[in-house]
């Protein structure tokens, strides 16, 4: 090994020679072996890294420029290839992480659909009692809560409309409510 130069060795790749590659390979992978594991910190890629970084080597070999010297190209090439495999691994734990949100998201959207489901059923039946516990009510007692709950008139709007007093709309309303809350005490202590 030491009767031929980098350069030499270099040329001699460059024509095709593996055995050239092969003296390459011994006197430079433990140096390239620890600054791959260096930069990547983990052995098995670290090995893979160089035995890669050599194989493009061969494969590229017709059409390798070295600026300055063969080692400094091995160097290169194992830190280029490190760096690629950095930037790799990254993408793929983002892309991971990425999945994982997606779960997640879909996860908490099932729970909350249930609860939202479970809630729509436990308000369609409480809309149903409510409704039921509405037309219950004395029909004049009736006739004011719905024309001051549900179309919103003031007492004193409803007590032209009736042709009654205001003093007796605000009764109806309070016996109204009186008896709703009577009724649909139920149902109000399992909503608190």
């Amino acid at each position: 090994m030491g009767e031929y130069t980098d350069k030499d060795l270099f040329e001699r790749i460059k024509s095709g020679d593996q055995f050239a590659l092969e003296l390459v390979y011994k006197k430079y992978y433990t140096g390239l072996y620890y600054y791959a594991k260096k930069i990547v910190g983990n052995a098995t890629v670290a090995k893979d890294i160089v035995q890669d970084s050599f194989l493009k080597i061969w494969e590229i070999r017709t059409s390798i420029l070295v600026q300055t010297s063969f080692s400094s190209y091995l160097y290169k090439s194992v830190y280029n290839n490190s760096l690629n495999y950095l930037k790799h691994k990254q993408v793929i734990e983002k892309h991971q992480n990425y999945q994982k949100e997606q779960i997640e998201i879909a996860e908490n959207y099932f729970s909350i659909s249930s609860e939202h489901g479970q809630s729509i059923l436990i308000a369609k039946e409480f809309e149903q009692q409510i409704e039921q516990a509405i037309e219950n009510l004395p029909e004049k007692c009736k006739e004011v809560f719905k024309l001051s709950r549900f179309k919103g008139l003031k007492n004193n709007e409803i007590a032209t409309q009736l042709d009654i007093s205001i003093n007796t709309v605000q009764t109806q309303i309070s016996v109204a409510l009186k008896k709703l809350r009577n009724d649909l005490a139920e149902y109000l202590n399992t909503v608190d």
